[in-house]
């Protein structure tokens, strides 16, 4: 998906842009150029689309594609930065991309300004090094999982409600379950910011932690979400991780897990 990218060196210009974090251990040129090559599909342009997309094209990940049909209205305002007075109305998906865009030309950005569904997932999400989920309903998250699960992708998952926030990776084959291992049934509440409020910080830290374990990722360093989950609460700035542990009968992934080695 980013051949128009794909390369085995960098230009003077992306020497000089990324020059801050080339210089990090575990990172340098060669993280650079695989960030340059790597693909990835952010669903949900809101606020942790919102975060995550704007770190990601700063960092200089080649190609995004970002997923959303909902429009900005005026209550996204006070967490979803990369949207302003003007972008009321205006599809969320298109109003990011154009800020990305203007943040930087040398990556390759794809709009889909549409709702994801089990009618277009399959059009939608192959080709990616990584499929980040920034959803707001567990009806989606549930659907990216399945599909993600069965074409063995993997996933990054994260969400916040009220004053709380949680992230986890699903690799394929690794035995320690899937979103769906924790969150079996849909809850009858409807758990969502519009029911139950959201502290537009907490959207940060959290749009924050899964970008940083994105490009984590993506530069083939190992992450601790991949077995676990982590549990972040605003309130008091406690950091929770708990082992995942897979549910042998899920009706996703129990059929296609592989015993863990630890």
């Amino acid at each position: 998906m980013n051949d128009r990218f794909s390369t085995t060196e960098l230009r003077v210009s992306e020497f000089e842009r990324y020059s801050r974090q080339i210089m990090l251990d575990n990172w340098g040129e060669l993280g650079q150029l695989r960030l340059k090559n790597s693909s990835v599909v952010i669903i949900g342009c809101g606020g942790l689309g919102n975060v995550v997309a704007t770190y990601l094209a700063g960092a200089g990940v080649g190609a995004i594609s970002l997923v959303d049909g909902d429009d900005v209205e005026l209550s996204n305002l006070p967490r979803q930065m990369a949207f302003d007075r003007d972008s009321c109305g205006l599809n969320k998906a298109d109003e990011l991309t154009q800020r990305l865009f203007t943040q930087n030309d040398e990556i390759d950005i794809h709009v889909n300004p549409l709702f994801l569904d089990a009618d277009n997932i399959g059009e939608l999400l192959p080709h990616h090094d990584l499929v980040i989920d920034c959803s707001d309903n567990f009806e989606t998250r549930r659907l990216i999982n399945r599909w993600c699960v069965i074409n063995k992708t993997p996933l990054l998952s994260a969400s916040v409600i009220g004053w709380q926030g949680q992230a986890l990776l699903v690799l394929p084959n690794t035995g320690y379950g899937c979103y769906q291992c924790l969150f079996d049934e849909i809850p009858k509440q409807k758990n969502s910011c519009q029911s139950l409020g959201v502290s537009p910080a907490m959207v940060g830290v959290i749009g924050s932690y899964q970008a940083n374990e994105a490009l984590r990722f993506l530069l083939k360093s190992s992450s601790k979400l991949s077995s676990h989950i982590s549990l972040i609460d605003g309130a008091d700035f406690s950091v929770n991780q708990f082992l995942r542990t897979a549910n042998p009968q899920c009706d996703v992934c129990a059929d296609m897990k592989e015993p863990n080695n630890d």
